[in-house]
């Protein structure tokens, strides 16, 4: 019995389908785990790539008339704003006024 080795470029052909497979699949996930962050496996959420997917940063600034605003994006470049990052699953608007006390 004679063994025929495959020309180069099929060789090649193969193993780029393959390297085309696995990079698809690595990328579906790290979509997937983006928009799901909760989902991620407890090993990974460890990782600083985890925590940074699991937290998410909002803008607090006080406006003119002493009203206060919480967004996601920055405000006006004028705007004295605070900066801070929260858990994603964290409530960050205050107490209606009247559960304040």
């Amino acid at each position: 019995m004679i063994h025929r080795m495959q020309p180069a470029s099929k060789r090649w052909g193969i193993r780029l389908t393959w390297l085309t497979l696995v990079l698809a699949g690595l990328g579906g996930a790290a979509f997937y785990f983006q928009q799901n962050p909760e989902q991620l496996p407890d090993w990974a959420a460890r990782s600083d790539l985890g925590r940074d997917l699991q937290t998410t940063t909002v803008y607090r600034w006080q406006d003119a008339s002493g009203a206060w605003h919480i967004s996601d994006r920055k405000p006006e470049e004028s705007v004295d704003y605070r900066e801070e990052r929260y858990s994603r699953d964290a409530n960050v608007l205050p107490l209606p006024p009247q559960l304040q006390q």
